[in-house]
């Protein structure tokens, strides 16, 4: 007899501690995609998501601006160098579309918008579900620990910038 098993979240893969701060903000990002669908599916009151279209463009560029930037900039720095080539490429290649998504969003009609705003949050929630099913576990297990905790060190002090210059910037 086959027991259907729970399907995995992110909360349950073992991650390691240098890379944790890239996995919080996982955490935020997949909030993100799932309030942008719900509320283009009409259910934002039971996301927590703004209820009109300029308010679900408003949400997706203040993750873009606050989080994603600094957040990519870090991986792909810090942690690219590490990476095959083909890895590295995906996952510039994605941070890049992610950003041309808002962009278009932000500029386009109504109907166009909804479609960004929706190619926005499926590609995020995919490519998160990549990072930490793929990516981060090859990273884990190919790089040695002295290393990994150089890589950690990196992130958290760009996170850190990046969330700090944010600040300022709102001020």
């Amino acid at each position: 007899m086959r027991v259907a098993s729970a399907p995995v979240t992110i909360e349950d893969v073992k991650r390691s501690r240098h890379l944790k701060p890239l996995s919080s903000e996982h955490h935020q990002a997949l909030l993100v995609a799932f309030q942008l669908k719900k509320g283009l599916a009409g259910h934002s009151e039971s996301a927590g998501a703004p209820r009109d279209l300029p308010g679900l463009v408003a949400l997706a560029r203040r993750f873009e601006e606050q989080v994603f930037r600094t957040h990519a900039r870090a991986e792909e720095d810090a942690l690219g160098k590490h990476l095959p080539e083909p890895e590295l490429r995906r996952l510039s290649a994605e941070h890049a579309q992610l950003s041309r998504l808002v962009e278009q969003a932000r500029t386009a009609g109504a109907a166009e918008q909804r479609a960004a705003l929706g190619a926005f949050a499926e590609l995020l929630e995919r490519h998160v579900r990549w990072e930490e099913r793929e990516l981060f576990p090859f990273a884990e297990g190919h790089v040695d620990e002295p290393t990994l905790a150089a890589i950690g060190q990196e992130i958290e002090r760009r996170l850190v910038a990046g969330a700090e210059g944010t600040k300022a910037a709102r001020r």
